[in-house]
């Protein structure tokens, strides 16, 4: 068990809220360094779809777990937990403050609380990929079939999530969503606030609306062309997520650039929509909108690393 004692600051929430905005303002204003918590982020030459935060931002301050993994390398949940606790104990022994910053759930869960133990079979799992590439909307509906709660967590192009997810029913006999909640993710293992950024839905999806064209004008489409040219395949994890693999489909001829755009953002809209719904569900976070409640969220920040516990 790690110390409880030294504290983390944690900031959440779904796409497009202004979570990297604020994570800087907060690791300037509270001697922090910034820790990445997006499974998107890790990975190498994927930069403009991801939203990473931009060359100035890197130089003034300290970001960790950024660029760290290449395209064709697997990094997962357990793989973030560990990376982030060295993080972590990194910025302590500097006499700093963790700001963890990202929207995707499940590393943070996974930070927070740990991760269930669950048997692994490397043969089983590629006969079950072998099975997802036949008909992966035919493997996800057996995969509701038999773990419905998780199931509806994940999108069915999720190879990796979708075929551990059958896995571990194989081998156990019981699905993920009641092995989750048999480990019940009680006990903290850190001594951390979490800070959840939220935004009323018809303006959230303007941003959304407005980003996806602002990455599109960033050359969003160059650096899908350069990233196949470089030689990564197109089956490589970061290809799956939302606004590359529709680009990739641009790129082919699939679909028209109207069609592309579109469908970046009704992707991420339904993104968004699935991470409101995650982090509902999540224990012990404060909710505000930024900027408009910053001084807000700086008098909350100031109050938890100034309490004795």
């Amino acid at each position: 068990m790690l110390s409880n004692n030294k504290k983390v600051i944690a900031i959440v929430g779904p796409t497009c809220t202004g979570k990297s905005s604020l994570a800087m303002d907060i690791a300037a204003h509270f001697k922090g360094e910034i820790v990445n918590a997006d499974s998107m982020q890790v990975y190498r030459h994927f930069d403009i779809g991801t939203a990473k935060p931009d060359a100035t931002s890197r130089e003034i301050m300290d970001h960790h777990l950024i660029d760290i993994v290449e395209p064709s390398e697997i990094f997962n949940a357990l793989m973030f937990k560990e990376k982030a606790d060295e993080a972590i104990g990194l910025i302590w022994s500097r006499e700093k403050i963790p700001v963890l910053v990202g929207g995707t759930g499940l590393y943070m869960r996974a930070l927070t609380y740990g991760l269930f133990e669950a048997p692994t079979d490397i043969e089983l799992r590629e006969r079950l990929k072998e099975d997802y590439e036949k008909d992966p909307l035919l493997f996800y509906e057996q995969l509701k079939e038999v773990d419905p709660a998780y199931a509806m967590r994940i999108s069915h192009r999720d190879k990796v999530r979708v075929v551990r997810a059958m896995e571990v029913f194989r081998l156990t006999g019981k699905p993920v969503s009641r092995l989750e909640e048999e480990h019940g993710f009680k006990e903290a293992r850190y001594n951390m606030l979490k800070i959840c950024l939220g935004r009323n839905r018809e303006d959230l999806y303007r941003r959304i609306n407005g980003r996806v064209e602002e990455m599109l004008l960033s050359g969003w489409i160059d650096e899908v062309r350069r990233l196949l040219s470089m030689g990564y395949n197109q089956t490589s994890k970061p290809f799956s997520s939302i606004g590359y693999r529709e680009i990739l489909l641009y790129i082919k001829g699939e679909i028209s650039y109207e069609d592309m755009v579109e469908d970046i953002k009704k992707k991420t809209r339904h993104y968004a929509k699935r991470q409101f719904t995650w982090f509902s569900k999540e224990k012990d976070l404060w909710w505000y909108e930024y900027p408009e409640e910053i001084e807000a969220i700086r008098d909350k920040t100031s109050g938890f690393l100034i309490a004795w516990n």
